[in-house]
């Protein structure tokens, strides 16, 4: 399989990536998806390195961040685990609310395609 994501503009890539923190957040709080799940998606050092390459809001950035620390609270503080994930949900919720509507935004435009 051969996919490919194409994100033409900062706005749209700062909305990917919250939009898909927030559904990591979301399964991992139900047990859908492990800490270890999230870690190979989006919560990793290598993650936070290609966004600030990229130029991703530092707000943004610090959502990926916090969630490459839920392995330690998992860790060092099991029965916070499920308060932090609501917290870091919520604050990513946030950031979403602020980012602006993009007036480019050209509906047939699509992110997703094969290659």
């Amino acid at each position: 399989m051969n996919l490919k994501i194409t994100i033409k503009n900062e706005g749209d890539a700062n909305k990917l990536i919250l939009v898909s923190a927030i559904g990591l957040l979301e399964s991992l709080e139900n047990k859908l998806l492990t800490i270890n799940e999230c870690q190979q998606y989006l919560f990793s050092p290598y993650s936070v390195s290609i966004l600030e390459k990229e130029g991703l809001e530092k707000k943004v950035i610090e959502i990926v961040e916090l969630g490459c620390e839920l392995e330690d609270v998992e860790s060092l503080f099991p029965d916070d685990l499920d308060i932090e994930i609501r917290k870091l949900k919520e604050k990513a919720k946030r950031v979403l609310k602020k980012i602006k509507f993009n007036p480019d935004f050209n509906e047939d435009r699509k992110w997703l395609d094969q290659y």
